[in-house]
């Protein structure tokens, strides 16, 4: 694994977290504008979930995931923070970190860094060299 590939990992799980945030959202919306059908006098049959009832259950087990995901990030984030503070650069840390962990764009990194895009680019390209030689990942 390179380092680029390595640190694309928080991109990654970042954007998965959020499609599934987002789905979980979609499915709420849902529930909130399902009424559930009772049956009336059922007097003894196999458990089948209703369509409500299935929806409730794809909540929990993917409320549960986002939050098992958010876990691997945050340790991911400590991680690869770790790693990054190992880099002799200050410029390369805050541009790598800022790149991957907070995922902004090279506008945003020049200015925070103030340097220009273009350098930006390049102090980048020299933070993942630097990074890759350090670091067996």
């Amino acid at each position: 694994m390179t380092a680029k590939e390595y640190l694309e990992q928080l991109i990654t799980l970042d954007k998965e977290i959020s499609r599934k945030q987002q789905r979980l959202v979609t499915l709420r919306d849902i529930v909130m504008n399902t009424t559930p059908a009772y049956e009336e006098e059922v007097v003894q049959h196999s458990r089948i979930l209703n369509p409500f009832e299935n929806i409730m259950a794809k909540i929990i087990d993917l409320d549960r995931e986002i939050n098992e995901d958010i876990d691997r990030l945050v340790d991911l984030k400590a991680e690869v923070w770790e790693q990054l503070d190992r880099l002799s650069d200050e410029r390369l840390k805050r541009i790598l970190w800022l790149k991957y962990a907070e995922m902004k764009t090279w506008n945003y990194i020049a200015a925070d860094v103030n340097i220009t895009r273009r350098h930006a680019i390049r102090l980048h390209k020299l933070g993942l060299d630097e990074f890759e030689k350090n670091f067996k990942i």
